[in-house]
């Protein structure tokens, strides 16, 4: 089953979407793409709550 995290849910406007089949590999990829693409040098505990929070099951991914 796959997983994935929208940043759009995080970060209005935004429209990548982390997908991986595990919430770490989707965190990795999220991560990478904080600090690339909107500059966080390091990711809050905080903002690391809020993103696993909002990892789901990817559309049209079997159960």
């Amino acid at each position: 089953m796959t997983r994935e995290l929208r940043c759009a849910d995080l970060m209005p406007g935004c429209n990548f979407v982390a997908q991986g089949n595990d919430d770490s590999e989707v965190m990795k990829k999220t991560a990478e793409h904080a600090k690339s693409v909107h500059r966080m040098a390091a990711i809050s505990m905080d903002v690391e709550k809020k993103a696993r929070a909002a990892i789901r099951n990817a559309e049209g991914s079997a159960r």
